[in-house]
């Protein structure tokens, strides 16, 4: 796979990873009066920002530039779940959870798609599927949570 080709699927990945990390940070903030739940997504945060430094790192070992800041559809989403969160009386945790189910789940296609580029670098391939691996753990702890949460 030709360098920049890399760099793109990897400035991809980073700018998901700046998405998902201020997502759960506003997710987190949302939580206030599930004490259980803030913790979890405090965590689903900082290890979306581990998944950032990673990136960075192999954007760098790949002679490239790694991309500043957070998509404009993540930002329109953090303003729509703030303005949400001010007309809903309230924390609901049944609605953070469906919209932590919701981002994962994006988050998975995205990286699937990432993964189907057979020339993708040994260690970029490596680093993909684990950072995969952990999203698709999280997806399972979500669903937990939001199981717990319905009854």
């Amino acid at each position: 796979m030709e360098k920049e080709k890399v760099i793109e699927c990897l400035n991809d990945l980073l700018t998901k990873a700046y998405d998902a990390e201020q997502g759960f940070k506003q997710a987190a903030q949302c939580a206030e009066g599930h004490p259980r739940l803030k913790s979890f997504l405090n965590q689903q945060s900082a290890l979306r920002l581990s998944f950032v430094h990673d990136i960075k790192q192999a954007i760098s070992r790949h002679g490239g530039e790694p991309d500043k800041g957070s998509s404009v559809v993540a930002k329109v989403h953090q303003v729509w779940i703030t303005v949400r969160d001010a007309l809903t009386p309230g924390d609901d945790a049944e609605a953070i959870l469906s919209e932590c189910v919701r981002g994962e789940k994006a988050a998975l296609e995205e990286y699937d798609e990432k993964l189907k580029c057979s020339e993708l670098p040994a260690d970029v391939r490596t680093l993909v599927s684990d950072h995969r691996a952990k999203i698709a753990q999280a997806l399972s702890e979500v669903r937990a949570e939001e199981r717990l949460a319905v009854q």
